[in-house]
């Protein structure tokens, strides 16, 4: 009955740990793509005591690929848990704001900082152990990557894949 009781209490613990961080953004986030403000950060905290609840979406603007799609990009941190855990998440829409897919980062240091000559662009000054001059470009001319490598020394990097 005890070991009952407690695995009751453990998966309760659990599923409110797991739908606590996967709260819908997607109000918010389609304020931030409404505002169309590049390089300002939104803060949406839904944050109870004792459990992180909070996101901060960033609008880095526009990526246009050589047949004409163009892409909208934004960046995202949540923050989530009782410590907190952070995820990085690069989301992109279309003109229409409509969600296209995303590249989960997963740290929030390996989020791309701005899009410059239509590529999105990461730099290694927050990434630990990690050649802090080396900067990467990932280019959308060709059109979305489905999958992109962050070098972070040498040839040693993380790649990460697009999904929907």
């Amino acid at each position: 009955m005890k070991h009952r009781i407690f695995l009751t209490i453990c998966l309760g613990v659990l599923v409110t740990s797991a739908f606590g961080q996967n709260i819908n953004y997607d109000k918010e986030k389609q304020l931030v793509l409404q505002r169309n403000k590049i390089g300002k950060t939104y803060i949406f905290d839904r944050s109870k005591k004792g459990h992180y609840n909070r996101n901060e979406l960033m609008y880095l603007g526009k990526l246009k690929t050589d047949d004409g799609r163009i892409f909208k990009v934004m960046t995202s941190i949540m923050f989530w848990g009782r410590s907190p855990g952070a995820t990085g998440r690069v989301l992109l829409f279309n003109t229409k704001n409509q969600y296209v897919g995303k590249y989960f980062v997963g740290g929030i240091d390996c989020l791309p900082g701005r899009i410059e000559n239509n590529a999105l662009v990461f730099d290694n000054k927050e990434r630990v152990d990690c050649d802090p001059e080396l900067e990467t470009r990932i280019p959308f001319d060709k059109g979305m990557p489905q999958e992109i490598f962050l070098p972070c020394k040498n040839t040693k990097g993380e790649s990460y894949a697009f999904s929907k």
